[in-house]
């Protein structure tokens, strides 16, 4: 189950829809098939959470009293987009967002992103590598150095490093998610 959108491009899909149904209608129509093409993406790559998230976003359009939550990880994306529809602003940019997620749901993230780019989009290498890099920043500045351990060890994966050299100092939930990881690129 891997995920098309990084959590940057939620993030837009959030703030494009709350400009467009405020402020831009007359872009409704191409915004509209937009995400349709990506939800449709998403169900082929059987990513049901996302699929749901964006079939949501996509009814949401045509109708915006729809406030009904989505029963996905991307709740809170939904919950942000729902506000900024509420209060006629953008939603809160990365720090928020970097604030409220919980490792686990940036470890599953991470774990989706390297299977996609592993097994089904390998021309999105470069920019999920960016973006762990970014990751791997924010917690070095963060003093969080079992997790710098295990985002070294996705970097090697994407540089090529045989999955049977890496993930041995990992414990606990680290080690957890190293495993589905694992299991998931040998499947």
């Amino acid at each position: 189950m891997a995920s098309l959108l990084t959590s940057e491009q939620v993030h837009q899909v959030v703030n494009n829809t709350v400009v467009i149904i405020l402020a831009r209608p007359e872009l409704l129509d191409e915004w509209h098939s937009n995400l349709f093409e990506i939800m449709k993406r998403a169900r082929t790559a059987s990513s049901e959470d996302e699929a749901i998230f964006l079939a949501a976003v996509l009814a949401l359009l045509r109708h915006p009293d729809d406030t009904l939550p989505t029963g996905t990880t991307y709740d809170q994306a939904w919950e942000s987009l729902l506000t900024g529809l509420q209060t006629g602003t953008l939603p809160g940019g990365e720090s928020e967002k970097e604030d409220s997620i919980s490792v686990e749901q940036l470890l599953t993230s991470v774990v989706e992103a390297l299977v996609a780019v592993m097994t089904q989009m390998p021309e999105q290498k470069a920019a999920i590598s960016d973006e762990l890099r970014q990751i791997r920043t924010a917690a070095a500045e963060g003093g969080i150095s079992e997790l710098m351990q295990w985002l070294d060890d996705a970097l090697a994966v994407l540089d090529g490093t045989p999955l049977d050299q890496l993930g041995t100092q990992h414990r606990g939930m680290y080690a957890e998610f190293w495993n589905v990881l694992v299991r998931q690129l040998k499947g």
